[in-house]
C-alpha cells in the first residue's frame, strides 16, 4: 500500500494542505482514514503517536462542531487501543 502512486499522491496532498489550508487538511487525513487508507492505522508506528494524531484531529473537528467526524475517531482510538 505505501508503494502505490495513489498514497504516495495523497500524501505529497496531505502535506502541501497542512502548510495551505489547515481545515481542508484535517478533511483529507479524515476521508483518509475512513476511506481507503484505513488500514494505516494498524501499521507498525507507535500506538501512543496513532493515538496522539486521531486525538488532534477530534480537537480539531470538535472545535468545527462536527461530532460524527469525532465519533468516527473516537472509535478508531479505541480499535488501535484494542489491537
Amino acid at each position: 500500500m505505501k508503494d502505490s502512486p495513489q498514497y504516495s499522491k495523497i500524501l505529497l496532498d496531505l502535506i502541501h494542505l497542512r502548510a495551505t489550508d489547515y481545515d481542508a487538511f484535517m478533511d483529507k487525513l479524515y476521508e483518509a482514514l475512513t476511506g481507503e487508507f484505513k488500514n494505516a492505522l494498524y501499521d507498525t508506528s507507535p500506538v501512543e503517536e496513532k493515538q496522539e494524531a486521531i486525538w488532534s484531529m477530534i480537537k480539531h473537528f470538535e472545535k468545527q462542531e462536527e461530532f460524527e467526524k469525532c465519533a468516527d475517531l473516537k472509535r478508531m482510538v479505541d480499535g488501535i487501543h484494542a489491537n
